[in-house]
């Protein structure tokens, strides 16, 4: 009986590191992606805040001339007020009920037309008469709390301050509200600002971190020298008419501005940090690569010839035994065949190596013929004991030829057929070999009755290193793409696949018959 041919040899560990390679390059591209997604994102983010801090300079501009004339109209509107109140406190002064009269003015004709906070006092600076103020109008100065009272006190504190005089003679003041100063429109501004008198020494600030309510010759030396430092880095706007200058401001510039221009120094350090390590981490990825192919083609090596070697094996000691008692010993030069065919395997083998990477001829070859010889190679080489695999051939494209290199397509064929046998390792079953034609292509189908592979893998299985054997290197496939794709310009696909019924692979091949011109 032949010698069995071993269902699979045993290579080494499961292959993973294809696929940690596979996910360390979606690691680094993800991250740069993300990394210039983040950037541009926040960049575009700065310029929107640059863009408002830009229109805040001449929105505050806008705001500052609204406040001049309101402020002018307003000094105006007051100096007629008080020319008015003056008139009148003058008339009634000499009346005996002059300060009813003037309460009844103040309260109708006066507040009527201008309703303005106003007080007004006797000499001694005693309330006669307010208007417009949180102190209730009906009562005397006399019976008001003491609360209220310090309430008017306070408020005369803040408003300005007029002398009534009739002739040379002091009869009383009149008080009322300021208008909106420049320092109080300021306190509404939220964005660092200092304003200065014409010599530039600092009037009001705000927004710089220092004491507002002081005032500058208040401060100490050193919050001097800091507001002074700062005034120097902030950009100045004179404040002038067409006569004389009124002084400066100085506010500070968007600080989104500066931020882009960092941002734009931190993309360019890192755009160069993910060139360089990424081309490092490239660079370790194709090394491990070749590292990998490298093992794989020495374990592919060694899985190559470990068919013929245990054929040859299993023949020498078949001759070696003594045959039993009644058994006829086959004919030598029967033997012999067999292991002449295994050594021209061997050289096959080697051939076959020489030839991967390396320039090849392509000639016509009966395609046929040697999908006959290789299917009849196996045929007397499959277990026959335990779990029973069968080979078969159906060909209908006899006579005709393929442009091919012989020893690389016979490679390819074994490849497959032994994946078929490592795929039956222990059920059994048919192998089933299937040659047709349609011009200008033939078609080779190879099904097995195996395990089935997985959809997800049907066109992952042809990567270097992937792999569905527990001892596989992922090689064998790789090659036979290779093979029949880069040097046959043929296509090699999972035809079909289903998890415990088995899987076909076809190969298309284009016939050596010349293509014939369009009528």
């Amino acid at each position: 009986m032949p010698p069995a041919l071993k269902s699979s040899t045993p290579t080494g560990k499961p292959q993973r590191s294809s696929n940690r390679y596979h996910n360390l390059r979606l690691y680094l591209i993800f991250a740069s992606i993300s990394i210039f997604i983040f950037f541009a994102v926040y960049t575009q983010f700065l310029i929107q805040k640059a863009r408002q801090e830009q229109e805040f300079v001449p929105r505050i501009f806008a705001q500052y001339i609204a406040y001049t004339d309101g402020y002018l109209r307003a000094a105006e509107k007051y100096s007629q007020l008080l020319t008015e109140v003056s008139a009148k406190y003058l008339q009634f002064t000499a009346k005996r009920d002059f300060q009813q009269q003037l309460w009844d003015y103040i309260s109708t004709d006066f507040m009527q037309e201008n309703p303005i906070p106003v007080i007004i006092t006797d000499a001694a600076l005693q309330p006669v008469v307010w208007k417009n103020v949180p102190v209730a109008i009906d009562s005397l100065y006399e019976d008001l709390s003491v609360a209220s009272q310090l309430k008017l006190g306070e408020l005369m504190n803040q408003m300005i301050q007029t002398p009534l005089v009739d002739e040379t003679v002091l009869t009383g003041f009149a008080f009322y509200a300021k208008p909106v100063s420049f320092e109080q429109f300021t306190k509404k501004i939220d964005y660092g600002i200092i304003v200065t008198d014409r010599f530039r020494e600092p009037l009001f600030w705000r927004n710089v971190n220092i004491p507002e309510s002081v005032r500058f010759a208040s401060l100490s030396m050193e919050r001097q020298y800091e507001l002074l430092q700062k005034q120097q880095n902030m950009t100045e706007i004179p404040l002038s008419n067409e006569a004389d200058s009124l002084g400066f401001i100085y506010f500070t510039s968007p600080q989104s501005l500066s931020y882009i221009r960092y941002i734009f120094i931190l993309e360019l350090i890192l755009a160069v940090m993910v060139v360089f390590f990424g081309s490092y981490g490239f660079l370790l990825i194709r090394r491990s690569e070749k590292d990998t192919l490298w093992i794989s083609l020495a374990k592919e090596t060694a899985h190559q010839f470990g068919t013929p070697i245990t054929s040859l094996t299993g023949w020498i000691d078949y001759i070696s035994e003594s045959p039993a008692e009644g058994v006829k010993r086959p004919d030598m030069s029967q033997i012999l065949d067999f292991m002449r065919a295994d050594l021209k395997h061997l050289q096959n083998i080697a051939s076959r190596f020489g030839k991967v990477g390396s320039i090849t001829k392509l000639e016509p070859h009966n395609l046929h013929r040697i999908l006959y010889d290789t299917v009849e190679y196996f045929r007397n080489r499959m277990p026959h004991l335990g779990s029973r695999i069968d080979i078969h051939l159906i060909s209908k494209i006899d006579g005709i030829e393929v442009l091919m290199d012989l020893e690389l397509i016979k490679w390819t064929l074994e490849n497959l057929i032994k994946n078929c046998v490592d795929a039956m390792t222990g059920k059994g079953g048919n192998i089933i070999v299937t040659a047709t034609h349609k011009e200008p292509f033939v078609y080779v189908h190879i099904r097995d009755e195996g395990k089935g592979i997985p959809r997800n893998q049907w066109k992952k299985i042809f990567d270097p290193g992937v792999t569905t054997k527990k001892r596989g290197w992922g090689l064998g496939l790789s090659l036979a793409k290779r093979i029949i794709e880069e040097y046959h310009e043929g296509k090699i696909r999972v035809l079909e696949s289903a998890i415990g019924e088995g899987t076909t692979i076809e190969i298309k091949l284009r016939t050596n018959h010349p293509k014939k011109g369009k009528a």
